[in-house]
């Protein structure tokens, strides 16, 4: 392995009244904005100097048939190489370190003639001007804060980013995440035991009332104390300005779940119906009490009694799961509930609750609640995806702005995969963010040396 040495000289003045601890710091945050970048500008070219050595021989005395670690981009021969001098104008690379200038050697084929820079086809950088490690970290910024705070918090650390390059990070990283809504990608999670469906609006698109996000979110594991509990969760399924139906190429191939828990919304039940007819439907316990008291505002009952009969909806709700009633049990509390509103003869109410009958106690099925043990039992709402959408309306719905469709769909992309630990994300990671395996030390002289 290659030792490169480089020397850091400082100018300090004397340590008296006139050095404040304010300028030491202001040092040390402008040689954290430029010392990496510069530090590694001189290890490439040191790298590549030994290299064209190594390949060539010595500048003044050339060797003929030496071996090289790299191919002619031309023919592909690996060896015979001259020396072809540097250009004169150097390089630039927008890297995570901060903008990197290296001026690049040449060398040249003696079979085809073919004149190129070994650096960048021995670190891929062929055609680039920013590495993959900057465009995920300045991607990773975007889906926390707007494009322009984004690109400003980058540059105060020493790094080049802007509004322009966050917006243009987000854009190339999406497509590489290629497991995020495909079910027939290799990086795709195959299955999750509960799959909750959900949506919500976005303002993207011309139209006034902008577009529909829907989502199919998996949940796979749940880890922590009893009371703080953390759902482990992936993307199963993800569509922008498309009707639910569009959903069903990337969730076909996906192994058939313990329970699906849906909203209400007809669109959704039947998507969950049609790709999965023998797996049971469980209806969200938050959005109930909620669509009732819009059957009863469509029927025109009087505001106080329909406010009242939604609390007592919830009640029983919480009564179920409090005092841990059978299937039965729940059944008839829920019958008798609507028996009380369909005697009042709210008929859009009574049809509510008699569609939703079937789907509400799902949960407390005893071989569903043994299958999904391992989970702490069954889910009883959509509240994991209700977070998930949350975050997601927090980024995207800032003072009114409007996105574009494409625009929208790769942030939400990111920043789903980024959320969830998709596997498509996490793969990217790791290729792009390795440990560091250099070993490097700062060393001091020793004054009181002998």
């Amino acid at each position: 392995m290659s030792l490169t040495t480089l020397a850091l000289t400082a100018e300090l003045p004397e340590l008296d009244e006139s050095l404040t601890w304010s300028q030491l710091e202001a040092w040390a945050v402008a040689m954290r904005e430029e010392l990496p970048a510069a530090a590694l500008a001189a290890a490439l070219e040191d790298l590549q100097d030994k290299l064209i050595d190594r390949v060539c021989g010595p500048k003044w005395l050339p060797v003929r048939d030496l071996p090289a670690p790299f191919g002619c981009p031309g023919c592909g021969v690996m060896s015979d190489f001259s020396r072809k001098g540097k250009r004169t104008r150097p390089r630039r690379f927008d890297t995570a370190a901060g903008v990197v200038r290296v001026q690049l050697a040449n060398v040249g084929c003696r079979s085809c003639g073919r004149v190129f820079a070994p650096l960048l086809l021995m670190l891929d950088l062929s055609g680039k001007r920013r590495t993959d490690r900057l465009m995920v970290e300045l991607a990773e910024l975007a889906t926390q804060m707007s494009f322009a705070r984004a690109g400003a918090v980058a540059a105060s650390f020493g790094v080049p980013g802007s509004a322009g390059r966050a917006h243009s990070a987000v854009a190339d990283l999406a497509p590489l995440l290629d497991g995020v809504g495909c079910a027939d990608s290799p990086h795709a999670p195959g299955r999750a035991d509960v799959v909750i469906l959900d949506g919500t609006g976005m303002r993207a698109g011309r139209r006034r009332l902008g577009v529909n996000c829907n989502i199919a979110l998996g949940v796979t594991a749940r880890t922590g104390p009893r009371r703080r509990r953390q759902a482990a969760t992936t993307v199963l399924g993800l569509t922008l300005d498309q009707p639910w139906s569009a959903m069903t190429a990337q969730l076909r191939d996906l192994d058939p779940p313990a329970v699906v828990v849906v909203d209400g919304e007809l669109a959704i039940t039947r998507l969950a119906e049609s790709l999965w007819p023998d797996v049971p439907i469980q209806r969200c316990w938050w959005h109930l009490p909620r669509a009732l008291r819009w059957a009863l505002y469509a029927d025109k009952a009087p505001r106080n009694w329909a406010n009242a009969k939604r609390a007592e909806l919830t009640a029983l709700l919480h009564r179920v799961a409090r005092e841990r009633l059978t299937h039965t049990q729940a059944l008839d509390a829920y019958d008798a509930f609507t028996a009380i509103v369909t005697a009042e003869g709210h008929h859009a109410a009574g049809e509510l609750l008699a569609g939703a009958r079937d789907q509400t106690f799902t949960c407390l099925r005893p071989e569903l609640r043994r299958r999904l043990a391992h989970l702490g039992g069954p889910e009883l709402g959509s509240g994991v995806l209700e977070r998930v959408m949350r975050e997601l309306n927090a980024r995207t719905d800032i003072g009114g702005s409007r996105w574009s469709t494409e625009g929208l769909r790769d942030l939400i992309t990111i920043k789903l995969a980024r959320m969830t630990n998709h596997p498509a994300w996490t793969r990217l990671r790791q290729t792009t963010s390795p440990p560091n395996a250099i070993t490097f030390k700062i060393t001091a002289p020793n004054f009181n040396a002998a």
